[in-house]
């Protein structure tokens, strides 16, 4: 009985997190830093705002920026993650105990999708770097418009997307 109680709790969670996922998305949303800055930490989540001609990431203890001329090139793309921060850690948990395999589907309804943000740029002393970030969906293109209006050189998106295709 508590198995099946904990199920529904899981599967009610899943649906609000799939809801929330579909509404449309905030103009200054949170952003996880996955690696490439050197004061932040990994999976760190901040606000990404492009101001005073630097690309900055800030998380309330910490902030980095990057000038926007020392950025050579913007990429975007899309990944699936595990959803639901400890929620979804817990729902996968969860799942692994299901019978009959029937946890997969759990796992599934947790899955994500999320906008890529990697630039690539040159530090003061001429250093080659790149920052990696995780946004919500379908903010990866208004922030690369947002860089690129500031100044930073980006390659075409469409020749990004023919060399990705080249076999």
């Amino acid at each position: 009985m508590k198995l099946i109680a904990a199920t529904l709790i899981a599967f009610t969670a899943a649906g609000s997190a799939a809801a929330q996922t579909a509404a449309a998305p905030p103009a200054n949303p949170n952003v996880r830093h996955v690696i490439g800055l050197d004061t932040v930490k990994r999976n760190a989540t901040g606000k990404l705002t492009v101001q005073d001609g630097a690309l900055r990431f800030n998380t309330g203890k910490e902030e980095n920026k990057i000038v926007v001329a020392s950025i050579n090139d913007i990429f975007i793309g899309t990944e699936a993650t595990q959803g639901g921060g400890k929620t979804g850690r817990a729902v996968k948990t969860a799942a692994m105990a299901a019978p009959y395999e029937s946890g997969k589907v759990l796992t599934i309804l947790m899955r994500t999708k999320v906008d890529i943000l990697t630039v690539s740029y040159h530090d003061s002393e001429g250093g080659l770097h790149g920052a990696i970030f995780a946004l919500p969906i379908g903010q990866a293109a208004l922030m690369r418009t947002q860089l690129i209006q500031a100044g930073a050189r980006a390659v075409a998106e469409e020749k990004q997307v023919s060399e990705r295709s080249k076999p």
